[in-house]
């Protein structure tokens, strides 16, 4: 990720995504900058640019922006054919298919650093909170499947029927992310799903694995 010395035109482009690959809101970032959440706004929109100081951290920072295996991985998610997300233990969200964004009626370009909050029901916040109490982000989960109802991150619709398969992604420096890949079922599917799933949660533990 670079910046080409003198080329004011890139900054904002450029800004905008060293804060996406770092899930982080515009606000969040002023603060690790140590500058007003308007100041980044200006950088980002082309108003204003970072002074040299200023200039010569970003470009420390953009080469430190993402190591080789976390691009592959977004590359994957970003390629896949299926309602298929990435994102961090916080809910922001660090990759999504193009499925999944024509899903929640959400443009690719706009995703990337986006909480998945909204989509919550009261139901599915409960099962996450179960797979983070069963150890998901301490390395103890293999799996979660959850047969639940979800919303549209965009809010346009409520209450969509689903399954849902969350898996670890464990990354290099000791990060995991959550992988998500999503189903949409009708009303009579989701009783049958849920039926077979053994009611809304089905967690498989790392243990169990290594048993089997």
């Amino acid at each position: 990720m670079r910046i080409t010395p003198g080329d004011q035109t890139d900054w904002a482009p450029q800004l905008r995504r060293l804060r996406r690959l770092r899930g982080l809101k515009q606000s969040a970032f002023a603060e690790l900058l140590g500058v007003d959440q308007a100041t980044v706004s200006r950088w980002e929109s082309g108003r204003q640019f970072p002074d040299l100081g200023m200039q010569r951290r970003l470009r420390e920072m953009m080469r430190h922006a993402e190591p080789n295996e976390e691009i592959l991985l977004k590359h994957c998610i970003n390629a896949s054919i299926g309602y298929t997300m990435l994102c961090d233990e916080d809910r922001i969200i660090r990759a999504a298919s193009p499925s999944f964004c024509e899903m929640h009626g959400v443009n690719d370009s706009d995703i990337v650093g986006m909480s998945t909050m909204r989509a919550f029901s009261h139901e599915l916040e409960r099962m996450l909170w179960i797979a983070v109490e069963n150890g998901f982000f301490d390395g103890e989960v293999a799996s979660v499947r959850v047969v639940s109802r979800f919303h549209s991150l965009s809010g346009s619709w409520r209450d969509a029927a689903g399954i849902v398969c969350w898996t670890p992604v464990p990354l290099g420096d000791g990060q995991i992310l959550r992988r998500v890949d999503r189903i949409t079922l009708s009303d009579e599917q989701f009783d049958a799903a849920r039926s077979e799933n053994g009611g809304p949660i089905k967690l498989v533990a790392m243990s169990d694995l290594v048993r089997g």
